[in-house]
């Protein structure tokens, strides 16, 4: 029998913590309290470190050195790089409502209950060993503490007793409400308070063992530097790697961490305590193993696994020992109670409900059956700890508890592919998983518990070595004939490989479908916000209380009644008994399902619920389907895109069944309400579209020909592009390709219209021969009309330039004086026929192409009409012809220059087709207007050539012209002039009489006095003399400069040449009066530079710029700076007028 006091501890701190779990669940303060609950959650989650972690550690560091840190060195990494795996599982696990890790993994696989009872079996597997190490645990501390063999018989046996009282705890505070997902704040806390006690306790025999040291002037130190450079084990990164996945693949470490996460951003905060928690615990054992080896050599009498025991026992120190003791106790119960908890709720969801759902119990009027589910985890939780017991009572090994523990994780770490795999790649698969599972647990069953059992004395260990059947390649230690590691190493790295592979290689044979890859989102991107797809589509004859009379039996009407009454609160909807239920509510009733018997145990209650309410398997599958929150929320934002579409689009996966549509898919086929959901078979639409005739076929027989073949169109995934004409003679073109992973996307356009266009495109193709033939024949006419102007321009610009060149000639030979004056003048009216054809033809381009802007300005009248007349009065003196004007002082609104070019052309015109008699130019008011007119006593023009007077090139072959043949420009630029200003022209002519030509102009008010301006001066007698007048010429064209000279000369003026800006400069000593300069002088100034550097030296001087170039550009900048702008070819009338100006200033 033990010592009393032994009994008495263990009996007071059990009753202890009973006390705390009773507490924390009637008053679950830590929850309420920001700063306390990460720090509770920091030290549930240390439930890792067991009676291995306590006991064992130092017998590993005695053992191996260095290599006890992988168990520690493993949640370190992942708490410091991993950490967000942590966190990405717990986000889903919250969204989805997944209760453990054989949960989540199925949610997340497509909600497989195969797959669940897999990852469920193989975890009971690999904990029982793990339970069956801290009954060991215990009983090894029991027997160091009192110095007694413990008793062989069951009922003397310590272990038995520790695995009731442990059982009656897990189930009184385990299994106290049928919903997995609610937090148990009781259990937690006692776990956290048990974690507490083991780190104090583990620190104080440390400290104790330093400060033993120190009084016994032994290097402990040194001794624990020896233990340091021991070369780590083969297994150091291969049991590291273990230790990292260990942390979220363990079922007891899964709950802690992930179903009991109160909120997700503890984690963050938990990472550094509990790393923390883990660095103090590994700095503990160095000096416990050192101390201990001193004492008790590496491999006496003394296990180095109860080291940290016998340490304070050897001194004498009875309390520490007892603190050592319950320490250990906490190591091993706290372990033991989540881990009941944990595999019960495996047990009860993925193994046992099943076959009871399978059986119709869901169906039976058996009322709340909550009851029943907590049983069955209350039975699953003592069925554990005695297969748990019956395990440590036949493995009689003196194996090291770390070798229970290391066994332990190499099982769990089975799931680690799978879990971590479906986090982060969409193209993990179910199948992939099964495959994987299956295979490494497999391999982790020949090469590690087979051994141990085979140590334990099971079966002949002769077989360990040399293989059955004597294949040695086929021997557990040395499979495949890999040598080099131990056993535990050897074993992972074949379970681990054999798992991956398969998992990669069903993966990327068997890719997910459309709609596993759709409702992975969630466990892909846990961070992305989602909402719920709004259903308003009722199913059946399924009402809210059905389901809420369902939910009940399962987790409590009480649970159930709250939990619909705060759904319908938050749907702004009443439990009415008429409301029905939609999709909406039936998502929430799998979840509320989901959170008491797992998710895929859900799916087979609503399943087996709904056939009661009139539907098909089918309708309800797909009804399930879409509840799916991960599925509605990806359908949201597919629908959303596929609404925008013109096309009808429809989307079904592999198994053919439909997934996604939009409306306009469903407007363009016809379908009835309701007849398109998630999961409907699209057989049923084709054979629905070939009913109706909308699909040919010749025969209703055929009907499910049309149907087959048309599925293994699809299923082949070949791509196709035809059109098909519904019977309503609508034309819709069809274009199908098949989807990665399976499935098979098609696009419906409505092309009745495209087809109807297309007949009429051939309707016109039919005369587009003539069509072609008609606009050649316009292209031929428009080319000879091009070149029947350009032959035009080409003889009108050569003749009068031929004819000078003629006059010239005989100018030159001639010795009469009369005769060289006549010729001199038909010399200059042949150039000034040139001279006119040539601004005719760039006046025209610039009005064509809009390059004249009008500046409409207010001037008198009388201004322009005196101005042409003192430029044409020489010329009608000459012929003569009397020149008069009659018009009245009054304003007029327009562009001055444009409205000159029009009264400057009916002039011209009047002056060469008049032989005789008089001109008269008129200014006559007709109404707000003053129309200008032009009168003649010429020849007169015919009606019928009137009409065509304004004809580029028209002209009327005249009796008389003075030999000065008109280009047939100059009316058709007035027309266009016109145009611009909008002021209307008029023609009246009568043969052998004369004509009149008008223009009309607005009248507009005076404009207001300027008084910076002086008296008007009056205009200058033609008369006036410019003898002594100085002018300065700059041209760099010298035979440009003998002609200014010469003409110059002969009005009495004297002139000064230069070629450069230079020369120019040098010549102002001879004080010029007026500067004449060219614009383009090639030079480095150009005209108005140039005029600008000469009138520096005399700012009084006034310039104008002789140019070829007449853009308004250049017009305006030689404005601004205050220069007259003549074009050439300079007129000599123009000229001499600019002269005169000057020289009466």
């Amino acid at each position: 029998m033990l010592p009393v006091w032994v009994v008495l501890a263990s009996l007071l701190y059990a009753a202890i913590l009973f006390a705390i779990a009773y507490v924390g669940d009637r008053n679950p303060l830590y929850t309420q309290r920001p700063w306390l609950r990460p720090t509770v959650y920091s030290l549930a989650l240390a439930v890792y470190c067991s009676s291995w972690t306590f006991y064992g550690a130092v017998g590993s560091a005695v053992r191996y050195g260095i290599g006890y840190l992988p168990i520690y060195l493993g949640p370190m990494l992942m708490l410091l790089f991993g950490w967000r795996i942590i966190e990405r599982l717990a986000l889903v696990a919250q969204s989805q409502n997944t209760v453990s890790i054989a949960d989540f993994m199925a949610s997340r696989y497509g909600r497989s209950q195969r797959l669940a009872g897999m990852v469920a079996l193989v975890a009971v597997i690999a904990a029982i060993p793990y339970l069956a190490l801290q009954y060991k645990a215990v009983t090894l501390s029991l027997g160091i503490l009192t110095g007694r063999d413990i008793q062989n018989t069951i009922l003397g046996d310590p272990a038995l007793y520790v695995a009731i009282l442990m059982a009656l705890f897990s189930i009184l505070f385990g299994t106290r409400q049928v919903d997995a997902t609610e937090h148990r704040p009781g259990l937690m806390l006692a776990v956290a308070f048990e974690s507490l006690v083991k780190l104090i306790a583990l620190t104080a025999v440390g400290v104790f063992a330093l400060i033993w040291s120190k009084r016994n002037q032994l290097d402990v130190y040194g001794a624990m530097q020896q233990l340091i450079e021991q070369a780590p084990p083969v297994g150091f990164v291969g049991q590291t790697l273990l230790a990292f996945a260990a942390i979220i693949c363990l079922p007891r470490q899964f709950h802690v961490a992930i179903v009991e996460c109160g909120k997700v951003a503890d984690i963050r905060r938990a990472r550094w305590m509990f790393g923390s928690y883990l660095v103090i615990v590994s700095l503990m054992v160095l000096p416990i193993a050192a101390v201990g080896v001193q004492l008790f050599g590496g491999s006496g009498a003394v296990a180095p696994d109860t080291f940290v025991l016998a340490l304070p026992l050897s001194q004498n120190q009875l309390t520490l020992a007892l603190a050592v003791y319950i320490g250990g106790f906490s190591a091993a119960t706290g372990m033991v109670i989540v881990t009941s908890v944990a595999l019960s709720t495996l047990v009860s969801n993925d193994l046992v409900m099943p076959i009871l759902l399978r059986r119709g119990w869901a169906q039976q009027a058996q009322g709340d059956m909550s009851r029943t589910v907590l049983w069955i985890r209350r039975m699953g939780i003592l069925f554990i700890s005695a297969w748990a017991y019956g395990y440590y009572l036949s493995s009689g090994s003196d194996t090291a508890l770390s070798a229970y523990g290391l066994m332990a994780f190499a099982a769990v770490a089975q799931f680690a592919p799978g879990l971590i795999g479906g986090l982060y790649w969409q193209g993990a698969s179910r199948r992939g998983v099964e495959s994987g599972l299956v295979l490494g647990f497999g391999v982790w069953i020949y090469t590690l518990l087979l051994p141990t059992l085979t140590e334990s004395g099971w079966f002949n260990s002769a077989w360990l070595y040399n293989g059955p059947w004597d294949i040695r390649w086929l021997s557990p230690y040395q499979l495949f004939g890999l040598t080099g590691l131990d056993p535990l190493s050897h074993g992972t790295f074949w379970s681990l490989l054999f798992n991956i592979s398969a998992f990669l290689f069903v993966s990327f044979r068997k890719r997910p479908g459309l709609r596993d890859r759709l409702r992975a989102e969630p466990f892909l991107d846990p961070y992305a916000e989602r909402r719920a797809l709004p259903s308003k589509q009722s199913y059946g004859d399924l009402y809210v209380l059905d389901l809420l009379a369902l939910a009940g039996r399962i987790v409590g009407e009480k649970k159930a009644t709250w939990a619909f009454e705060k759904q319908a609160a938050l749907l702004d909807q009443h439990l009415d008994v008429d409301l029905r239920a939609n999709s909406g509510w039936i998502q929430f009733t799998e979840l509320l399902l989901a959170a008491a018997v797992g998710a895929a145990s859900a799916r087979l209650v609503l399943t087996s619920a709904l056939r009661g309410s009139g539907m098909e398997v089918t309708t309800i599958v797909a009804i399930l389907d879409e509840a799916g929150q991960e599925l509605r929320f990806n359908r949201d934002i597919l629908l959303a895109t596929l609404e925008n579409l013109d096309q009808g689009v429809s989307v079904v996966d592999a198994e053919m069944c439909l997934v996604a549509w939009n409306q306009r898919y469903q407007q363009l086929l016809d379908y009835p309400p309701g007849m398109l959901y998630v999961g409907r078979p699209v057989a049923d639409l084709i054979r629905f579209n070939a009913q109706r005739g909308k699909i040919q076929h010749r025969h209703p027989r055929d009907i499910e020909e049309a149907v087959r073949r048309r599925i293994a169109f699809m299923r082949a995934g070949t791509s196709h592009v035809f059109q098909r004409t519904l019977n309503n003679k609508q034309v819709i073109e069809l274009r199908g390709r098949p989807l990665p992973g399976g499935g098979y996307v098609t696009s419906y356009s409505d092309v009745t219209e495209y087809k109807r266009v297309e007949r009429e495109l051939l309707e016109i193709n039919e005369n587009l021969e003539q069509r072609v033939a008609e606009r050649t024949q316009e292209a031929e006419r428009a080319q000879q009309s091009r070149t029947h102007f350009l032959t035009a321009v080409s003889h009108d610009v050569l003749q009068p330039i031929n004819a000078a060149r003629l006059f010239a000639s005989a100018l030159h030979d001639s010795t009469d004086t009369n005769e060289m004056r006549r010729l001199s003048e038909r010399v200059d009216a042949s150039l000034r026929a040139a001279e006119e054809l040539l601004d005719g033809l760039l006046d025209i381009s610039q009005l064509d192409a809009g390059a004249l802007q009008p500046e409409i300005t207010v001037f008198k009248a009388e201004e322009v009409v005196n101005d042409l007349l003192q430029q044409y009065a020489p010329l009608a003196k000459r012929r003569h012809l009397a020149l008069r004007t009659y018009i009245r002082p009054l304003y007029v609104r327009s562009d001055q220059r444009l409205l000159r070019r029009v009264l400057q052309n009916f002039i011209a015109n009047a002056l060469r087709y008049t032989r005789e008699g008089r001109i008269i130019v008129a200014g006559r008011v007709r109404g707000d207007a003053m129309e200008f007119q032009v009168w003649d006593s010429g020849q007169g023009i015919p009606p019928h050539h009137l009409q065509n007077i304004y004809n580029e090139f028209h002209r009327y072959d005249q009796s008389y012209d003075w030999g000065e043949r008109g280009m047939g420009l100059g009316l058709s630029i007035c027309q266009r002039i016109s145009s611009l200003l909008n002021h209307p022209l008029q023609a009246i002519s009568e043969v052998n009489k004369g004509s009149m030509f008008s223009i009309r102009v607005p009248l507009a008010p005076p404009p207001l006095p300027d008084p910076t301006t002086s008296a008007a001066v009056p205009a200058p007698s033609n008369a006036l003399a410019l003898d002594g007048l100085r002018v300065l010429c700059l041209d760099n064209d010298v035979e440009i400069l003998m002609g200014m000279e010469a003409l110059l000369s002969q009005w009495g003026i004297d002139v000064i040449t230069a070629t450069t800006i230079d020369d120019a400069l040098s010549k102002m000593k001879q004080a010029p009066h007026v500067l004449l300069v060219d614009y383009h002088l090639h030079d480095r100034l150009n005209g108005i530079e140039s005029l600008d550097a000469l009138r520096e030296h005399a700012k009084h001087l006034q310039g104008a710029l002789l140019t070829a170039d007449g853009s308004d550009e250049l017009k305006q900048l030689a404005r601004e700076k205050g220069y007259l702008v003549l074009t050439k070819p300079v007129k000599p009338a123009s000229l001499r007028a600019f002269l005169a100006a000057q020289r009466r200033d």
